[in-house]
């Protein structure tokens, strides 16, 4: 299992994914759990392209967590499937500046490089995408609630 992160930590909300891969190590450590313990890598991948499909080799499932536009409410957070949701970026191919998460799943799936993992996305609603390493109040607040529903789905294998 995987749990990757994904964003720039430069532009303010979009990093909330990276910045939740360090909640959860910190969270790992804090119960006493090491690394080779935990039975799941914690990948920051930053603004990542197609590199990431390595990331679908020999893994039973993977969990995403992205910051964008989830239709919710600054802060607030949703875990969905691929297939609940499909993308509204208008591109006319991959690429590697341009990553968008949904089109990036079904060209993994196109490719037959997906195989059975299972996937899972959370999305948290971005309140602002600007230049800063610092997030907005409201995603800083909420990350560590979206943390902890990730870190029970991994402790659960749900």
């Amino acid at each position: 299992m995987a749990v990757i992160g994904l964003g720039n930590r430069l532009l303010s909300d979009e990093g909330a994914g990276a910045h939740a891969i360090d909640l959860l190590r910190r969270k790992f450590s804090d119960d006493g759990i090491a690394d080779e313990e935990m039975n799941v890598d914690l990948v920051d991948a930053g603004t990542p392209g197609m590199n990431l499909l390595h990331e679908f080799d020999e893994r039973g499932k993977i969990i995403f967590v992205d910051a964008g536009n989830c239709g919710l409410n600054p802060g607030e957070f949703r875990r969905f499937l691929p297939g609940d949701v499909k993308s509204l970026k208008k591109t006319n191919h991959f690429s590697l500046h341009e990553f968008d998460l949904i089109g990036f799943l079904e060209f993994a799936k196109q490719m037959k490089v997906m195989g059975n993992t299972e996937v899972v996305i959370y999305c948290i609603q971005a309140a602002e995408v600007t230049m800063s390493e610092n997030m907005s109040g409201v995603v800083r607040e909420k990350l560590p609630y979206l943390v902890e529903e990730i870190y029970d789905e991994i402790r659960k294998g749900r």
